[in-house]
């Protein structure tokens, strides 16, 4: 039986849920079930496209698990990010990532970047569509609180 999760904007109370990929993706998945709910900040990416990311605690480090940078609207990923391996980090990154629309290709300054997709948000009714909508708008409302719970 499939499990999910939900994806919340806090102050805007927009969420949806994601089929949790636990067949093809079982690293990836146990390890990020192990510390939900997940509660921190989410802002637009900068080279991604129609992307939002949410950052962890760098002590969340996965390593690839078919990792890919061909992601679809709906997919939901996890990447490391070596400070070292990318221009302009000053520190390690951990972060959950989500695409909302067709222009998304997980990316950074120097060029696509791989990421473990583990999740998929499920079906097109109005409450995706609002959600698409609070991602869309993070380009111009900047950082919002997101959070990231197991359900049932």
């Amino acid at each position: 039986m499939p499990r999910y999760i939900e994806l919340r904007f806090v102050e805007d109370n927009i969420a949806v849920r994601a089929r949790l990929l636990e067949d093809e993706m079982p690293r990836t998945c146990a390890e990020l079930v192990k510390h939900m709910p997940l509660e921190s900040t989410a802002t637009h990416a900068r080279y991604s496209g129609s992307e939002v990311a949410m950052l962890l605690s760098t002590d969340i480090r996965i390593g690839r698990e078919k990792a890919t940078c061909a992601t679809l609207p709906g997919d939901v990923a996890y990447v490391w990010l070596n400070r070292d391996d990318h221009y302009g980090l000053d520190d390690d990154v951990s972060e959950i990532c989500w695409f909302y629309d067709r222009d998304c290709r997980p990316s950074m300054a120097e060029g696509p970047v791989r990421v473990n997709v583990f999740a998929r948000i499920e079906g097109d009714g109005e409450e995706t569509k609002a959600f698409y909508r609070a991602c869309a708008d993070t380009r111009i409302t900047g950082v919002k609180t997101m959070r990231i719970s197991l359900l049932g």
